[in-house]
């Protein structure tokens, strides 16, 4: 299911460079007045050495020529995400919202980026919604990634990183209540088995029913349990088993047309509660993701450490009851409907080895990241389309009387792939304050689903760091990235090649005081080419003439000032276009990419007296307007998002109300035609209380 400028930052580098000298002689009496040097673990903000990714290789994120955004768990509990897009509107240049409700959609600088999350550095093998309660941080990595990871998008990627063992032994316990009477539990507990110390578990449970705001208020319904082990084998060698599995079992919510929801119909506007299926019998998603694997990390000396990250995945999913849209008359109100069935078994098998060496030459001092990588997939699926008896619904006056059974006609269908990656990266330290980074990988993928095809592509990187002064880091990259088309064939019935990405990036990275000052400015340009477009004399043959192009500045920024305030916000400038193609007019913009969007993050935590530990955080989102579709047809409106919560914390007792939308603004949060719009919740609110020991 992976189907997968110079001078503005010269000139912030001039701004930034007195500030830089006067945070790092004001670090020390900073480090002093918080009574510690290490990031506590309910700061929002990514501090001191959690400022690093989990991503290959063991350069500091300070110093990696690349746009990496860090989000801690603390924020998701202090935020109330709980679901991977409300995590991610935290984040400059990543924009939110698809065509259905319960999977995760999003693009990163303007270019979907879905089909590539990954779960400690391994590729997922689904879009239904990632469970946040399983992640210690979400790691945003912008930009074509392919050196590292292979095949993806040319925006980038996002990898979460799972809760781990630790050490020292506790219990968490929290429940929730809020809006349309939904509910969840989490129990995560953990500690050392032995008395040496050397091993310990941790056990992640959570359940949830979150009900929604649509007529009928249908459910999503999840279980997940997530045990993981680490055994320190000696000082030098580690391994940590991690397991997870989610049961879904949850109603699925039919999209919406744009006319009447978007923009004012023949008929105005329709209830945008509006249910569109047959209440008794609501489309149901069963699903369920097992998966289960380690991560091994030994150290051979001071200089050459091994890692190897494997995992095994198993995917089962029914879909049933389902309605579709076939077409929309907004004269009439009148939405025709088919029906529709899918069943899936899926396997991926996924291993990645490598080596971390330090050595010198000369006088130039090198980190080099050497490995291999195999991804391999098997996938069976079923899918029963019904057509008669024609279902026409009215959306104004709904009479589900018509949702009469549709018999259904099955089709069967096969993949299997596998996927070999060798992958080479050195950060050399040169002369004085430069670093030079340089990389390639060589893939090759073969897909077969029916008719084979076999993809082998080289794919390099090179980036450039110079250290304006302590904690100040300017950097130049070159990048690029590849993905498969399978599929599609040319005239000559070969299979077109991948589509490319190419990127140039610039910019100023910001540290001080122990990572309490963290900033990102950047600007880049990526244009995504080979994109296979349709031949217009033979709609089935395909000609790799599609171009696109998104270029763009961005700020992200996360600030511990003074004890108790944390902060956090972004902003980015994002237009994307078509550069050509052989249906669309060059110009058009790109689906889903609002040329601006902003957000903010602000907490307060009351540090002594009587009111010690009670907390206030406020901030939210904006977004201009977006093009909803390709060819242009329509325009999402622009919309701002205001959230908070006050939260209460004593001892091992917590509390927090958390309010989202809290002036009740009415939005679109993502369209894929006008048949397929997804309305953003009304004002929704969740009470939370929690024990720990």
């Amino acid at each position: 299911m992976r189907h997968i400028l110079f001078a503005g930052a010269t000139m912030a580098a001039v701004m930034l460079v007195p500030l830089a000298a006067w945070a790092a002689e004001s670090s020390a009496d900073a480090a002093v007045q918080d009574g510690q040097n290490t990031a506590s673990v309910n700061e929002i903000v990514v501090t001191g050495e959690r400022a690093r990714t989990e991503l290959k290789g063991d350069v500091p994120l300070l110093e990696t020529p690349q746009n990496i955004q860090v989000l801690s768990s603390a924020l998701l509990v202090d935020q109330g995400a709980n679901l991977l897009e409300n995590a991610l509107q935290n984040v400059a240049g990543v924009m939110t919202g698809g065509s259905a409700r319960s999977f995760d959609f999003f693009r990163i600088r303007g270019f979907d980026a879905s089909g590539f999350t990954y779960v400690d550095g391994l590729p997922r093998i689904v879009t239904i919604n990632v469970e946040l309660a399983g992640a210690d941080s979400i790691e945003v990595v912008k930009g074509p990634s392919s050196v590292l990871f292979g095949a993806g998008s040319p925006g980038g990627l996002v990898n979460i990183i799972s809760k781990r063992p630790t050490k020292d032994a506790f219990l968490d316990i929290e429940g929730s209540y809020g809006s349309f009477d939904s509910y969840e539990g989490l129990v995560d507990v953990g500690g050392p088995l032995n008395s040496q110390g050397n091993v310990y578990a941790r056990l992640v449970t959570h359940y949830r029913d979150d009900k929604s705001y649509i007529d009928f208020h249908p459910d999503t319904k999840r279980l997940y349990v997530a045990p993981s082990l680490t055994w320190e084998v000696d000082q030098k060698t580690k391994i940590t088993f991690l397991a997870s599995r989610s049961q879904d079992w949850s109603d699925l919510i039919p999209d919406q047309p744009a006319a009447g929801l978007v923009y004012a119909g023949p008929l105005g506007y329709y209830n945008r509660s509006v249910y569109i299926g047959d209440p008794s019998h609501k489309g149901l998603i069963d699903e369920t993701l097992s998966a289960v694997g380690y991560e091994l990390k030994h150290e051979f000396n001071d200089s050459v450490s091994l890692y190897q990250n494997v995992r095994y995945s198993h995917l089962n999913l029914g879909w049933t009851r389902l309605y579709q849209p076939l077409s929309y008359d907004p004269t009439t109100g009148i939405q025709s409907e088919f029906g529709e069935d899918y069943y899936e078994n899926e396997d991926v098998y996924s291993v990645d080895t490598g080596l971390n060496s330090r050595f010198s030459t000369g006088p130039i001092s090198h980190q080099l990241t050497i490995g291999t990588e195999y991804e391999g997939l098997r996938d069976q699926s079923l899918v029963g389309l019904g057509f008669s008896p024609a279902i026409l619904f009215n959306i104004y006056s709904p009479n589900y009387s018509v949702f009469t059974p549709q018999p259904r006609t099955f089709y069967n269908a096969a993949t299997r792939s596998d996927a070999y990656g060798f992958y080479i990266q050195d950060t050399a330290k040169l002369w004085g304050p430069f670093d030079l980074t340089l990389g390639g990988r060589y893939d090759s993928v073969k897909i077969d689903s029916g008719a084979a095809a076999k993809y082998t592509k080289f794919t390099p990187r090179a980036g450039l760091t110079y250290d304006f002064a302590p904690g100040l880091v300017g950097y130049l990259s070159y990048s690029r990235s590849f993905l498969p088309q399978p599929g599609d064939y040319d005239l000559s019935g070969n299979p077109v090649p991948p589509e490319t990405g190419e990127a140039y990036e610039a910019g100023l990275k910001l540290a001080l005081m122990d990572g309490r000052i963290n900033s990102t400015l950047s600007v880049f340009q990526i244009t995504r080419a080979n994109v296979a477009t349709a031949v217009p004399s033979s709609p089935s043959i395909y000609a790799v003439t599609g171009q696109q192009r998104s270029r763009g500045f961005e700020f992200d920024g996360q600030f511990k000032l003074a004890l108790g305030w944390e902060l956090i916000g972004s902003y980015s400038y994002t237009p994307t276009v078509v550069l050509a193609d052989n249906q669309l007019d060059v110009g058009q913009a790109v689906v889903g990419v609002p040329l601006n969007k902003a957000s903010l993050w602000a907490r307060y935590v009351v540090q002594d007296g009587d009111l010690k530990g009670l907390g206030f955080s406020f901030g939210g989102s904006a977004y201009s307007k977006q093009e909803a579709t390709l060819p242009n047809t329509y325009q999402i409106p622009s919309y701002v998002l205001a959230n908070g919560n006050i939260s209460y914390n004593r001892g091992p007792y917590s509390i927090r109300f958390n309010v989202n939308n809290l002036f009740d603004r009415k939005y679109i949060s993502g369209t894929y035609s006008d048949l397929y719009v997804v309305a953003g919740d009304p004002r929704t609110w969740r009470l939370s209380v929690g024990w720990r020991h």
